[in-house]
């Protein structure tokens, strides 16, 4: 994950943007209770979108409290989600993601501070899995997947392939009622190809000067082909999701994948990128 999803708060509800935020001060306290204060660093909004949309379809109870956390200080109406299933799932996920990422990084890049950083999260890495046995498999599959397709296969619809797969599998590790799985599993499959193809043209460049592969300079692919391809993936999920029946926050993840996914779209293709977060969350 790559910290792409988000909302436009300016069309959000009050309400909404309060929830929106609750969840990802709950995911980063879950992280810190679990994980150990470090692994709050990886936090990423995609993740946090993650355990709002598994919450609502697992119809859980949730409530929140007030938030003292020092870094959010100046907003004394903050709340936090307190722990659910599915923020202790979402956790899990954001943990292994960022150890395996900075693995990655090092393995590639010979990059200190990545392979400082992955050493640092072993034990983090060691409870999830303990938690979470079947995404820990997933995930290491999903990464030794995404190496040989590169390797194998550069065009860009099968080099975006595993990273849709690997969140459409999440749809059976969680009790999501039958009913919700075939819909669940599309939304999240194009999510995932959705932002592995994002942080394919955002990295474009930098991996043309370092050598490394990226799908879009194997094909040599057009601003238009990369348009294409991202809002077609984009279109899918949200047919998934008005298959869906969230018991809440309805009108907040409608905001993200309509209005707050797209924006970051045409600002990843206008080369404003990652520099560009929702700051106010």
């Amino acid at each position: 994950m790559f910290g792409y999803i988000g909302t436009i708060e300016s069309e959000l509800k009050v309400r909404e943007a309060a929830s929106y935020k609750s969840w990802y001060c709950g995911l980063c306290r879950c992280m810190k209770r679990r994980y150990g204060p470090f692994s709050t660093l990886f936090l990423q909004y995609d993740c946090a979108f993650l355990a709002l949309l598994f919450s609502a379809e697992l119809g859980e109870a949730v409530d929140a409290r007030r938030c003292h956390c020092l870094h959010r200080c100046h907003d004394p109406q903050r709340k936090y989600r307190l722990e659910t299933p599915a923020l202790r799932f979402a956790a899990a996920v954001n943990v292994l993601l960022a150890y395996y990422k900075c693995l990655d990084d090092w393995q590639d890049e010979h990059a200190f501070l990545k392979g400082a950083a992955a050493v640092l999260l072993k034990g983090a890495v060691k409870r999830a899995g303990r938690d979470y046995p079947a995404l820990l498999q997933r995930t290491q599959q999903f990464y030794a997947d995404q190496a040989a397709r590169e390797a194998s296969d550069g065009r860009i619809d099968a080099a975006a392939d595993p990273t849709g797969k690997y969140l459409e599998a999440m749809a059976d590790m969680l009790p999501f009622p039958e009913k919700e799985k075939p819909p669940l599993r599309w939304l999240l499959y194009n999510l995932g190809r959705w932002i592995y193809l994002m942080d394919a043209w955002d990295d474009r460049e930098k991996d043309r000067q370092k050598g490394a592969f990226n799908p879009y300079l194997q094909a040599d692919a057009t601003q238009e082909e990369a348009a294409f391809g991202l809002y077609a993936s984009l279109e899918e999920a949200h047919k998934a999701f008005d298959l869906l029946s969230p018991g809440r926050d309805g009108g907040l993840m409608e905001n993200v994948l309509t209005l707050g996914c797209p924006e970051r779209t045409r600002q990843v293709l206008e080369k404003k990128g990652k520099e560009v977060q929702n700051e106010s969350v």
